[in-house]
């Protein structure tokens, strides 16, 4: 099967619309195959938009985006988001949810970080945990780099999916680091710069 980290999915575009409330707002989005929770917005996904405290002048960053259901969820609390991921479907997707939400401040990059030219006061991701822990643990390397002094990053897990060690892997890169909430099996990380 093919996984949805992969840059080029080649499996059929069978295209979805599902619907859901996050953070008080009922919005839409397109999904199909070869993306992440492509038949609804998962459990983490959702406790990490609940977790995260945004305002109104933040620069949001969407780690690995996937269709969009972070970074479009919270585009509404704050001046500007990016979303970003190296899945070319999952992007054209988002660049689909942004229209369909009809969204203006947030803006689709396909590709790695590293193509990012700007920092962010706050980043949020749902990582890509089927795809490993030296991806994961480099895009939360990457992560730290495009952070504002005192900005802050978000990660959720599961706890029987490496939380802990996620946990540990941030202590030794971030000066301060907590568990923001525990919730369902899942852990929202929340380190800052």
């Amino acid at each position: 099967m093919e996984h949805y980290f992969t840059r080029k999915p080649v499996s059929p575009d069978s295209i979805q619309i599902i619907k859901d409330t996050l953070k008080g707002r009922v919005l839409k989005f397109k999904t199909s195959s070869s993306v992440f929770s492509k038949d609804k917005i998962d459990f983490g996904t959702k406790i990490l938009i609940e977790t995260v405290q945004i305002h109104p002048e933040d620069r949001l960053l969407d780690v690995g985006c996937g269709y969009g259901a972070i970074g479009i969820s919270l585009s509404f609390f704050c001046r500007s988001v990016v979303m970003v991921d190296i899945n070319e479907r999952a992007c054209r997707l988002a660049k689909e949810n942004v229209r369909l939400n009809k969204v203006s401040n947030t803006y689709v990059v396909c590709g790695e970080l590293s193509c990012l030219q700007y920092s962010f006061n706050i980043i949020v991701m749902n990582p890509p945990i089927r795809a490993g822990k030296k991806v994961v643990f480099q895009l939360i390397e990457e992560s730290k780099i495009l952070l504002q002094e005192n900005g802050e990053f978000y990660l959720v897990a599961r706890t029987r999916q490496g939380a802990k060690s996620i946990y540990s892997f941030i202590s030794e890169i971030f000066p301060h680091v907590e568990y923001a909430r525990l919730k369902g099996g899942y852990r929202v990380i929340k380190a800052r710069k």
